[in-house]
């Protein structure tokens, strides 16, 4: 991983080591608000927005970076919360979480799935609303991993006509908006008042380079909305950061492995997302002086 901005990482195309020298995230920023009071990591679009989930697939991969964002917290034995639109995919994933509990011995490991829709306010009050009736704990870390489908007519480069940006529908484009800005704000309403209070906490944003830093001709009705989530989460690092809040974008350079990219090229040229998952576990083990 690699510092871009104070409040931005890259993760390059090439495989990244899981290895890493950061402390316990207790050490992150101050003390939790009661010793025994447990983290919360909560997955915001624990799946996979594609349709087609081929359960031949390793948990890893089946369900892309969403599915496999839990897994590296789940073998270090923290509690996680997975929301996303699709119960019965959180009910999939949220089995796979279980089998890594078990598999490293957490048995006391709690998991939760939940329903939220990240453009109904009412739905992401009645989500966080739910966790917060979990006993002993408190939402230590969110990873915004949200993002609605390409438009139906988008080709990539290479794969066929590319959608140019005079082609671009505006009721999708303020789709893409409302999702991913709209919908961290309304999730941000949600946490940060606790997390000011306890002057700790962290969000992670993931993205793809190719749209956060460089919007390519064939991304421009994907771009502008990626770029302005990064934008969003640069401001809330600089307000929150002096309040002892980690918010950073996790930039990942390259197509990430999954069902649906396995049709677009070879596996070898994809990035695994259980190894880009490290990533964002050893960010949200970062101490305060290099974030």
């Amino acid at each position: 991983v690699v510092a871009q901005h104070p409040s931005s990482m890259q993760i390059p195309h090439e495989k990244q080591s899981s290895k890493s020298n950061t402390t316990n995230s207790k050490d992150q920023i101050g003390m939790p608000p009661n010793e025994k009071e447990r983290p919360l990591i909560v997955v915001v679009g624990a799946g996979s927005k594609h349709g087609t989930i081929n359960s031949e697939f390793a948990d890893s991969v089946r369900w892309g970076l969403g599915g496999a964002l839990a897994l590296p917290f789940a073998e270090d034995g923290y509690d996680v919360v997975l929301m996303g639109r699709r119960q019965e995919v959180l009910d999939d994933v949220r089995k796979a979480v279980e089998a890594v509990h078990i598999t490293n011995h957490h048995a006391e490991a709690r998991v939760l799935c939940v329903e939220c829709d990240v453009t109904d306010d009412k739905s992401v009050e009645q989500a966080f609303g739910h966790v917060n009736t979990i006993g002993n704990s408190y939402i230590d870390l969110v990873m915004f991993n949200v993002a609605p489908p390409y438009p139906s007519n988008f080709k990539f480069q290479g794969w066929g006509e590319v959608l140019l940006p005079h082609q671009i529908d505006i009721g999708d484009m303020n789709k893409q908006y409302d999702t991913q800005v709209n919908g961290l704000i309304r999730i941000s309403k949600q946490v940060l008042p606790g997390m000011i209070e306890r002057k700790r906490g962290c969000i992670l944003l993931s993205g793809e380079s190719c749209c956060n830093l460089h919007g390519g001709f064939e991304f421009g009705s994907v771009a502008p909305a990626r770029a302005a989530l990064r934008s969003l989460g640069q401001s809330m690092f600089q307000a929150y950061g002096p309040m002892g809040i980690h918010v950073c974008n996790i930039n990942i350079g390259g197509i990430i492995d999954s069902p649906k990219t396995r049709q677009w090229t070879k596996k070898e040229e994809l990035t695994n997302p259980n190894e880009i998952a490290e990533q964002f576990l050893n960010v949200y083990k970062q101490k305060s002086t290099v974030w």
